[in-house]
């Protein structure tokens, strides 16, 4: 039996914030800081370890329209690519805001792919009507995580490592606080905060081992709050096979072509996901041999790669691709400001979300590169502001409160602990994949999600065996609460791609191919179920 320990009893202290932010990415950092900024007192709560962030960043560029003369065409690139259904007054304002987000980025020591006037080089990209793509090469993602984590030093903004969200403590449907357990040493405690922004990874990881597992959804779920867009993934369609790595779609830009296994050449168009379909039917490989050499020490990381894990040589060889799922766009159902909204005029107070914890209503049904990166940046900075001016305005509640909350935890988690039979939690982790490739791919009709549905309900129902024993650096149990949120999601997914008798972006029903007006409206699902909108 395992056993677990309550960090605080009534009558001690309690560690106590402002404003808690659970990730560990861009989305989350930039939270941070605006929140530090406008006078919060601030804590970055992550599961991992240090650099943790660094090994999982996207590697596509920033949108911005850069060398035009306005955003116009910017916006009205997003609001096709979501298929009706993104928030025109979110996609305005992320479009508008992205030269600002460059510039700072700059301010604070990023190197942009500069052209021979100096400035930012926006390159040509599928989805964009001008080229307005600006990237740091292959390592986009990781040197904006590094030049944030570099800000949040400079703050003195104290980033908690090991600790693993449980709960969101919800009184009268207000933020308390939240319940960890410590990693590393197996304790359960509470931290009392006003405020709470999820900003972990989104939940790709329900189809591949290498993405997200949609810890601030599930955690959201759990509280009461709203998602909305779960029934939306968005594909890659440059994924090396039998793997789970993803090519930058820059290198296209660079001089990279797609060609078939006969050599013929093959564009890109569309979506992310649009583009994934053209490559679906087929053997299609990459081929960068002709990219000029003054472009290759961009994509040093993504060579270096390829060599070390597959033997293929990016400049000499060509690269087979399919394409993969890659980004989840559904989330916490949230407004500009970043709050978890339970109807349009009401939101679960305190508590936020952005990045991938959040759909905040840009993407819609699909995706085009370098808005899932903008949309993090200025959805963390909105999110951040937000949360601290609120904090501002309230006290702190009840600690007795949360020491209740964190023994309802330590006893839920010990029940888990109990069972000796069942499927390890790997086991169960690796059928849920196979579930959701197989019935929630590219394509999906009402008969296969109906038994995906019952199958999901089944694995809920099953326990999970976990044979580790102690409760010390528990990495185990700690995938088996992974697991229980994976499926909590799993569920929704499930329930609102059923919902969705239509065709749009991302979303593909075989026996409903066409798009339908009549589901023009983001749909939205709790914990229970249930399906509607937010009007």
């Amino acid at each position: 039996m395992l056993l677990l320990h309550v960090a605080t009893t009534s009558g001690e202290s309690m560690e106590s914030w402002d404003v808690l932010v659970i990730g560990s990415g861009i989305a989350a950092l930039r939270s941070a800081i605006a929140a530090s900024d406008a006078g919060a007192t601030v804590a970055v709560i992550e599961s991992g370890g240090p650099s943790n962030a660094q090994s999982k960043t996207c590697t596509t560029g920033i949108a911005i329209s850069v060398s035009e003369n306005d955003h116009i065409h910017h916006e009205k690139n997003t609001s096709s690519a979501g298929f009706g259904l993104s928030n025109s007054t979110i996609v305005n304002q992320r479009c508008e805001s992205a030269l600002d987000n460059l510039i700072e980025l700059e301010k604070w020591g990023f190197n942009f792919q500069r052209n021979e006037s100096g400035s930012p080089h926006p390159a040509e990209s599928i989805g964009h009507s001008s080229p307005r793509l600006c990237t740091a090469g292959d390592s986009t993602g990781r040197e904006i995580i590094r030049i944030l984590e570099e800000q949040c030093m400079k703050r003195g903004i104290p980033r908690k490592y090991d600790l693993h969200s449980v709960s969101i403590s919800v009184e009268s449907q207000r933020v308390r606080g939240l319940v960890v357990l410590d990693i590393q040493t197996g304790v359960i405690t509470s931290i009392q905060s006003k405020a709470i922004i999820l900003a972990t990874q989104d939940h790709s990881g329900l189809w591949n081992d290498e993405g997200g597992n949609g810890l601030g959804a599930s955690l959201a779920l759990r509280s009461g709050a709203k998602l909305r867009g779960m029934e939306f993934i968005s594909w890659h369609p440059l994924c090396v096979p039998t793997s789970n790595y993803r090519l930058p779609i820059s290198l296209l830009s660079a001089g990279a072509r797609i060609r078939k296994s006969n050599g013929d050449d093959v564009e890109l168009t569309g979506t992310m996901t649009e583009a994934s379909i053209s490559l679906i039917d087929g053997d299609y490989v990459l081929d960068a041999r002709n990219v000029a050499t003054s472009e290759r020490a961009w994509f040093t990381t993504t060579a270096n790669i390829l060599e070390s894990r597959f033997s293929i040589n990016l400049w000499k060889d060509v690269v087979p691709i399919e394409p993969q799922p890659d980004f989840a766009i559904g989330g916490v159902a949230v407004d500009n400001q970043g709050r978890a909204l339970l109807s349009q005029d009401l939101w679960l107070t305190g508590l936020y979300a952005a990045g991938g914890s959040a759909d905040s209503g840009m993407h819609g049904a699909d995706m085009i590169p370098g808005n899932r990166i903008l949309d993090d940046l200025i959805g963390g900075s909105n999110t951040g502001l937000s949360a601290a001016k609120w904090s501002g305005t309230v006290g702190f509640g009840d600690q007795d409160f949360l020491h209740e909350m964190a023994l309802i935890s330590e006893n839920s988690i010990e029940a888990l602990s109990r069972t000796e039979s069942g499927p390890s939690v790997g086991a169960g982790i690796a059928s849920l994949r196979r579930l959701m490739n197989s019935s929630m791919g590219l394509e999906r009709e009402a008969v296969i999600i109906s038994s995906c549905s019952a199958q999901i309900e089944e694995m809920v129902k099953e326990s999970t065996r976990i044979s580790d024993e102690s409760f010390v650096m528990n990495t185990e149990l700690v995938r088996a609460l992974e697991l229980q949120g994976m499926l909590a999601l799993a569920r929704t997914i499930a329930s609102t791609a059923d919902a969705r008798e239509e065709s749009r972006g991302s979303h593909r029903r075989t026996d409903y191919p066409e798009m339908d007006e009549k589901h023009s409206e983001s749909l939205v699902v709790d914990a229970e179920g249930i399906i509607t909108t937010l009007n």
